[in-house]
């Protein structure tokens, strides 16, 4: 008798590890984790890349029509986050199912669930166990008109050399047909159009380089695409955050150029693995 008492502790208590191994969501218990290449499942964060003329701070992401977040605002990479973003500092990604899966962005009603307001939805593919970021923008270009545009985005997180940081840039801001990407005042990336990923591209970190700095402090900028290094900068994001030995994220600029308020444009990253 003590033993079966026993082996049904155990169990309990094998149960209760693998949850407490588990991150989840307040709304569906959704679980989420640090990125891990013998996970079976895909592996897929989304940012709100988008900005409106009013500042929406309920919005919720849902994943094959279950709801995955809490209310959140633009410029969130869910789960996780990233720097000069809303979320937080980890390289977290949501567990998926490998193969198609419809991701939703909606307006509840007020105290519910229930879709008010369906801001954008999409079946996207994963295809194997890689993590992958969909980066969603422009959603209302017109009160009438939704415009929204996504574009899913392979991370590439195998392991580098000490003193190198990996990165791919992404272009969301809609009212420019191109940008050029800059890193303290030099041009690392050209002519990136709206809604395209650059190659993924690695710096190296806390020396000093041909051409340009890696300071402890970095400043990243964009500029319409041709415009001279010394034009003013559509955006630009300056910390010691920016460059960080081994570190894997994605710099992503999203908003409207000449825009204030809700539309201001912004640089920022999304933290796709930590060292």
């Amino acid at each position: 008798m003590k033993k079966s008492n026993l082996k049904y502790l155990l169990g309990i208590l094998a149960v209760v590890l693998v949850y407490a191994c588990q991150k989840s969501t307040a709304v569906t218990n959704q679980p989420y984790q640090v990125y891990d290449v013998t996970y079976s499942q895909g592996q897929l964060k989304i940012n709100l890349g988008f900005e409106y003329t009013v500042n929406l701070a309920t919005m919720l992401l849902k994943v094959n029509d279950s709801v995955v977040s809490n209310p959140i605002a633009t410029r969130t990479p869910f789960p996780g986050g990233g720097y000069n973003t809303n979320g937080s500092n980890f390289a977290l990604y949501l567990g998926v199912k490998q193969g198609d899966n419809k991701v939703s962005v909606v307006v509840p009603k007020f105290g519910t669930i229930t879709d008010s307001i369906v801001l954008f939805s999409k079946t996207i593919t994963i295809p194997d166990n890689a993590p992958y970021t969909l980066h969603i923008a422009d959603t209302m270009v017109s009160p009438t008109v939704n415009n929204t545009q996504a574009i899913l985005v392979k991370n590439i997180i195998n392991d580098m050399d000490t003193g190198w940081c990996r990165f791919k840039f992404v272009n969301m801001i809609p009212n420019l047909t191109a940008v050029d990407l800059y890193l303290n005042g030099v041009k690392i990336k050209s002519a990136i159009p709206y809604m395209t990923a650059t190659d993924t591209f690695s710096v190296r970190t806390g020396v000093y380089q041909p051409g340009y700095t890696s300071a402890i402090t970095t400043t990243w900028a964009v500029r319409p695409a041709g415009a001279l290094a010394t034009s003013t900068a559509t955006a630009s994001y300056a910390s010691s955050n920016g460059l960080q030995s081994q570190k894997v994220m994605t710099i992503f600029s999203m908003g409207y150029a000449g825009m204030t308020g809700t539309r201001l444009p912004y640089v920022a990253f999304t933290l796709d693995k930590n060292q």
